[in-house]
């Protein structure tokens, strides 16, 4: 179910983080979770190369694999994790200098609670377990969150190949060291 959402729907006046709230409002949360796709891997890598990542292998879970593989992950020991744990600060800083601050406190204030409602409704049709569900509306929040964020530092592109992996209904779970696990 795609929302659409108007100028002052989230309280922001800022047309790009509309437009990303109405991106998030179409992403087909799940829909192909456990199935594993050329196109969203090479789609995944997209997003890698983006961030300079090169040491890493991808392996796809199914969705009974989810509950396991998510007990699994660890970040310690990850060059993608190595990249992400910095890439915050870096993007506020230049949030600060585009004198963006306050529209980002909005963002952060509103946009994760809006990803919360649309991802979790998805999330507890697919997946029976809670920790699942659970998992998966906080990483849709987080990258919510890093995308907005990304957007007002003007570093669009940056998270463009994520969010198009999330449309096409996967979902990068997270890492175990250097693997990265797709669902």
């Amino acid at each position: 179910m795609a929302v659409t959402i108007n100028q002052d729907q989230l309280g922001l006046k800022d047309q790009s983080i509309n437009g990303l709230a109405d991106r998030l409002s179409k992403v087909n949360w799940y829909e192909n979770a456990g199935k594993e796709g050329a196109e969203a891997e090479q789609t995944f890598r997209s997003f890698m190369q983006k961030l300079n990542v090169d040491n890493y292998e991808v392996k796809w879970v199914s969705k009974e694999e989810a509950a396991d593989t998510i007990c699994k992950l660890n970040f310690e020991g990850s060059e993608l994790w190595e990249t992400l744990s910095v890439l915050p600060d870096m993007l506020k800083k230049k949030v600060d200098k585009l004198d963006q601050s306050q529209l980002l406190e909005k963002a952060v204030d509103t946009l994760p609670e809006y990803v919360f409602h649309l991802a979790f409704e998805k999330a507890v049709q697919i997946f029976p377990e809670e920790k699942v569900v659970s998992f998966l509306v906080g990483h849709a929040m987080y990258v919510a969150v890093l995308a907005a964020t990304s957007e007002m530092a003007g570093e669009t592109e940056l998270f463009s190949p994520l969010l198009e992996l999330l449309e096409s209904g996967h979902v990068p779970l997270g890492p175990e060291k250097n693997t990265i696990y797709l669902l």
